[in-house]
């Protein structure tokens, strides 16, 4: 009898703690985002001022490279980045890719950044980003370099950080 009633209270305390536990990956950071994340988006990106916080390049941290650096994301599309003394203008926005290639039905968010300059390392930020996580003070991307001609699997991460 002593056995049948450890194993009841053992699966109800399993139970218990399995409904309890909490998922983190509220985010969006699993692909289940929706068209009001894109707006969500676009609406933080454009207040204020950003920095890059960590920039990852096949592997190479080149977060130095942009220091000093303030990006503003306007609504007409616009990007600029500007350390006092240079400013580089380009391009963003933010989509929804609902590729068929992918065995999920979940959209990934996307955020697009083109740059007008032949500057080495604002070509370096020039990708089809996917949002891994965002908020209101930071913006989590990561390329996966499938479109890079190089033979490395390296994953390019990038972070935008409120000023």
């Amino acid at each position: 009898m002593k056995i049948k009633y450890w194993k009841t209270a053992f699966i109800f305390s399993t139970l218990i703690l399995m409904t309890s536990c909490d998922n983190d990956d509220d985010d969006g950071a699993n692909g289940q985002f929706d068209s009001m994340d894109v707006t969500s988006l676009q609406n933080s990106a454009q207040n204020g001022s950003w920095r890059i916080s960590r920039f990852v390049d096949d592997g190479e941290d080149e977060t130095s490279d942009f220091n000093g650096f303030a990006f503003s994301f306007g609504a007409d599309g616009s990007i600029s980045a500007d350390n006092g003394s240079t400013v580089i203008n380009g391009t963003w926005r933010v989509e929804l890719d609902d590729d068929d290639d992918d065995m999920d039905d979940a959209d990934d968010l996307e955020f697009i950044i083109n740059f007008s300059t032949s500057n080495e390392n604002f070509d370096d930020l020039e990708e089809d980003w996917y949002v891994l996580e965002y908020s209101d003070t930071r913006i989590r991307l990561a390329d996966d370099d499938d479109d890079d001609d190089d033979d490395d699997d390296d994953e390019d991460l990038l972070t935008f950080e409120r000023n």
